[in-house]
């Protein structure tokens, strides 16, 4: 069923870039996109999901970086863009799991307009 707001049963709405890579051990390489239709949030919307982003597992108040390495630095980065939320980086299995499963499903109870890529 598709919606002005939401498309159901999307699968795939996480478009994983070329080096995106979920066997790399000990650390997965993560990139890709979350297609979400930034460019048609309300103001609300804008303000949900940036107060979901800092709910999420590891965030890092005042950034859009997530967890940290040995140094301090974000693990995983986020970015608000045109083609939808971006997320980068490198994680444990767990992290990136968990992290990815709250992202999805907050986007999903909040009813953030998405679309298929």
């Amino acid at each position: 069923m598709t919606s002005e707001k939401h498309i159901e049963g999307l699968e795939g709405w996480f478009q994983p870039w070329n080096d995106h890579d979920l066997t790399a051990r000990p650390l997965l390489k993560v990139g890709g996109t979350y297609t979400i239709y930034t460019g048609r949030l309300t103001e609300g919307e804008v303000a949900t999901l940036g107060r979901l982003l800092l709910e999420l597992p590891g965030a890092r108040p005042g950034s859009m970086g997530f967890f940290t390495d040995s140094s301090g630095d974000p693990c995983l980065e986020a970015s608000f863009e045109p083609s939808g939320i971006t997320i980068e980086g490198q994680a444990s299995p767990e992290q990136w799991t968990a992290w990815d499963i709250a992202f999805r499903t907050a986007v999903e109870k909040a009813k953030l307009p998405r679309f298929p890529a």
